[in-house]
């Protein structure tokens, strides 16, 4: 709620990409966990799948892995699994790619009605840790950070420390801002 009522953010209208910053007990995780109900909510699950990311111990999403929207449900826990599926990513942004240009679309919104692509939202909670303890998926998720509108896959970041984890190229792409200090009515 805002000071004039309820306020929302549209990762298609005003994405694609989100960062939520707050140190620990600031309720950024619980912000996190209401928005993506909130998208499953508003989806059917053809329209919409998410991979949720939780780097501070695995009991984040939890509840969020039974819903029909979820792909899957990675943890710290699980580091291996995390880098094949983060990794997989990579494979699914040329998948995108090769149907973009089938149909002459120059993004998932210009494609015939027949083909539905779902809007994937990549959820991830302290996106610091996994930046230190995966370096490697930068790279995937920058790509994304920089192709996400056109292809339809947007990444909502969670973080106590923006400040070196979230890089130049992420934090260009990154329109909405939720943290202490860049809260604004509009998000």
């Amino acid at each position: 709620m805002g000071s004039h009522g309820p306020v929302s953010a549209d990762l298609v209208a005003d994405g694609p990409h989100a960062l939520l910053a707050g140190t620990t007990g600031s309720g950024k995780s619980e912000l996190l966990i209401s928005w993506l109900v909130q998208l499953a909510l508003g989806c059917p699950p053809d329209r919409l799948s998410m991979v949720l990311v939780d780097y501070k111990g695995g009991a984040t999403f939890g509840a969020l892995a039974g819903l029909p929207h979820a792909a899957g449900v990675l943890t710290d826990l699980d580091p291996a699994g995390t880098r094949r599926a983060l990794s997989s990513l990579e494979t699914e942004v040329h998948r995108r790619e090769r149907i973009l240009t089938a149909h002459g679309a120059k993004d998932i919104g210009a494609l015939p009605p027949q083909v539905v692509i779902p809007h994937l939202v990549v959820a991830v909670d302290e996106f610091a840790t996994l930046a230190g303890e995966h370096a490697e998926v930068l790279e995937a998720l920058v790509r994304i950070a920089a192709q996400g509108r056109s292809l339809g896959i947007h990444l909502i970041l969670a973080t106590q420390r923006p400040q070196g984890a979230v890089s130049p190229a992420i934090r260009a792409n990154t329109t909405v801002q939720i943290g202490r200090a860049s809260c604004r009515e509009r998000v």
